[in-house]
């Protein structure tokens, strides 16, 4: 079903990873909800956790203290937000794949492309330090030749800098890539890079159907792309 989005035969995948391959919105809820409990401000919880993830782990803090606070994200105070962020770094740090799990479909599908030959990548804005452990974790680090964190360059998605990186990294044209994730980062980094999108309709994307965004192609499970 890729092959159909690329002028030329498919030679590269580019994958978002929370919420397109790992539900990790427990973790991130739960490392969240430690540090706020630690700086004496309410807690967050899943709920709004989920709808917070996606932008990177700073803008995910200043959500939360915005919400804490009740006041705009652009009124929190950057002391106070970069204290916050390292209290977060530390907890989710401790509990990065305690709850976490791969989505249905995404091991099937790794393998078939792996098999296939198609190099793979992970474009993530989770901070780059989280993301080997994950992989490595759940049995999904050998599929990925380049792992793009958050932190990794001076941009991140919705920027299309870190998909030119990675397929630069993967010595591949974007003309021969697809970007597979589950948010309007991801499809706003993909459009940005002219590359096509395809994505799932299980993942976080603020609370919105991710439809709206008019990706190229959407599928419940990874194993649909088949």
């Amino acid at each position: 079903m890729l092959k159909q989005l690329v002028a030329q035969p498919l030679q590269g995948l580019l994958f978002d990873l929370d919420g397109t391959l790992i539900d990790s919105a427990l973790d991130i809820a739960e490392g969240l909800d430690r540090a706020l409990a630690e700086l004496a401000l309410p807690l967050a919880g899943e709920i709004k956790t989920r709808q917070w993830i996606g932008n990177g782990a700073k803008v995910l803090v200043a959500r939360a203290l915005a919400d804490a606070y009740q006041c705009d994200e652009a009124a929190v105070d950057s002391n106070v937000l970069d204290n916050a962020y390292r209290c977060f770094l530390k907890h989710y740090g401790h509990v990065s794949a305690q709850f976490s799990v791969v989505y249905n479909g995404v091991l099937p599908a790794l393998q078939h492309w792996h098999q296939q030959g198609i190099k793979m990548a992970v474009v993530t804005n989770k901070p780059e330090q989280f993301v080997a452990p994950l992989l490595e974790r759940f049995g999904l680090a050998d599929f990925f030749q380049c792992v793009v964190g958050g932190d990794t360059l001076s941009e991140k998605k919705p920027a299309p800098a870190p998909l030119l990186f990675a397929c630069q990294q993967l010595g591949l044209a974007i003309e021969g890539c697809v970007m597979i994730g589950d948010s309007r980062n991801d499809v706003d980094a993909a459009r940005a890079a002219n590359m096509p999108i395809a994505c799932v309709s299980y993942g976080y994307n603020h609370g919105e159907p991710i439809a709206a965004t008019d990706p190229d192609l959407l599928v419940d499970s990874l194993e649909a792309l088949l």
